[in-house]
């Protein structure tokens, strides 16, 4: 376990063992995230590894939902111009 210091102004100094345990430069970017009262850090690399970990639970590898979303919208967008030109026909 690594104390982190808080300074006056709220700034945390997050030791150098840890930003190279991190693989972050200084300057460089981490997420901080609030998960169940603590505060877990890590890089945008891994965390975008967990965001694509929760959406493969949803959305079967190898699943283009790029072309699913556009080919639904392209339905609907039929289904709307088949309704309206049957309105206009009606009156």
């Amino acid at each position: 376990m690594t104390w982190v210091n808080v300074l006056p102004n709220g700034r945390l100094v997050l030791p150098a063992s840890l930003r190279r345990s991190l693989g972050v430069e200084k300057g460089g970017q981490i997420v901080a995230e609030l998960v169940d009262g603590e505060v877990r850090l890590s890089t945008p690399d891994a965390a975008l590894d967990r965001a694509r970990a929760i959406f493969r639970q949803y959305v079967p590898a190898g699943m283009d939902i790029g072309s699913e979303i556009i080919s639904d919208r392209r339905n609907e967008n039929a289904q709307d111009l088949a309704a309206g030109a049957s309105k206009d026909g009606a009156s």
